[in-house]
């Protein structure tokens, strides 16, 4: 028997699983224990921070346009797979027993999921467990607004709260979902979800910042931007006898991985990840990354000037938007992929200041876990 069961699916990053890791761990710290059912390809680099995982028979996207699902196999999943999958999730949330259902994205994301992710809630419905939605603050816009409809609807059908992690003294939910004012009762804003502040990573350690930290999130995209990154080194003023760490990532292809590193220059260091990476962040003269919300939210944490370059393949739209918003606040400074050249990186590089002050809550994770332990105790 567990306190919280929390669904996750990651299908090309990994910022799902770091988010709701951290939310994992306060739940945790609120003595509360927490069962995860992962249905995105294991990786022994992953961190759940869980009691216990139930690992799901595996998929990802097919590749970064989203055209489909595949196995772990590569194989596409067929209608076996989705009932084998389904009675694997139903018998996990048997066995747990939990108290809530926490389900991350669904239904303003997820949607290829609803075959199991329907009979689940309606499972926890006849047991009377509340289910909660864990979401962030922006949504990749759909183009067909019957989809859009179908998420409020399913919204105000299942769940007992919305959790939004983000801070609507930046911009609300209805920046990216045009139907939340009628799902207005069920959202809470929890803050945004980021990891602790700098300051315990520079206790007792000089300050000076220095370097820069190239990273590519989990590294299933962003090698065109690292290269790009790598090239850059030469052409920069400020840091081209500076050392410069490059993170790839851990499902940075293999054979990338191992090109790079025959023909990295000396003063840069390719890891396939660094488990101080946060530590290295404070520490570090400039960011350069994608815009994912997990990289930004270390970012504002650590307080480091940072270049960013979002993600926008497959009809992505949520990088590009928070980046903006970010990068008119003084917070980043944003670029476009297309038409990036070493040169035009390297200048942006050496231009990097710290960052605004941003007056938002950064305790999404504490302010969450605080809220579910209320709702179950008040359930009880």
């Amino acid at each position: 028997m567990s306190d919280v069961m929390v669904y996750v699916q990651h299908l090309l990053g990994i910022g799902h699983v770091r988010r709701m890791a951290l939310i994992n761990q306060a739940m945790r710290g609120q003595g509360l224990t927490v069962t995860v059912a992962s249905g995105g390809i294991p990786d022994p680099a992953l961190d759940f921070a869980a009691d216990e995982i139930v690992q799901l028979p595996a998929c990802r996207t097919a590749d970064s346009n989203f055209s489909g699902l595949v196995d772990a196999n590569d194989c596409p999943i067929n209608e076996d797979w989705k009932s084998r999958r389904t009675q694997d999730l139903l018998a996990a949330f048997k066995e747990a027993s939990p108290k809530l259902l926490l389900i991350e994205m669904f239904p303003f994301g997820r949607r290829a999921f609803r075959f199991e992710l329907i009979p689940l809630m309606d499972a926890a419905k006849k047991a009377g467990v509340p289910i909660i939605c864990s979401v962030r603050d922006l949504l990749v816009r759909k183009k067909d607004p019957v989809k859009t409809k179908w998420m409020r609807d399913v919204a105000r059908q299942y769940f007992d709260k919305v959790l939004v992690h983000g801070d609507p003294d930046l911009f609300g939910f209805d920046h990216s979902f045009p139907y939340a004012n009628d799902i207005a009762d069920l959202i809470t804003y929890t803050g945004y979800v980021a990891p602790t502040n700098a300051s315990e990573y520079l206790t007792g350690q000089d300050d000076t910042r220095s370097g820069v930290l190239v990273s590519a999130g989990g590294g299933a995209v962003g090698a065109e931007l690292i290269e790009i990154a790598i090239a850059a080194r030469a052409h920069s003023e400020r840091f081209r006898n500076a050392s410069w760490d490059i993170v790839a990532g851990p499902h940075f292809a293999q054979e990338r991985f191992d090109a790079v590193s025959q023909t990295l220059p000396p003063g840069m260091v390719l890891h396939r990840f660094l488990p101080d990476f946060r530590a290295r962040m404070a520490k570090a003269a400039v960011s350069v990354s994608q815009a994912g919300y997990n990289t930004l939210m270390d970012v504002l944490s650590t307080k480091t000037p940072a270049v960013m370059v979002p993600f926008a393949e497959g009809g992505e739209s949520e990088q590009k938007e928070r980046g903006e918003i970010l990068s008119s606040a003084g917070v980043i400074s944003l670029l476009d992929l297309s038409g990036l050249t070493a040169q035009s990186l390297a200048k942006q590089i050496d231009r990097a200041n710290q960052p605004q002050n941003l007056n938002i809550a950064l305790d999404g994770a504490q302010r969450t876990a605080s809220l579910i332990a209320a709702l179950i105790k008040g359930s009880a």
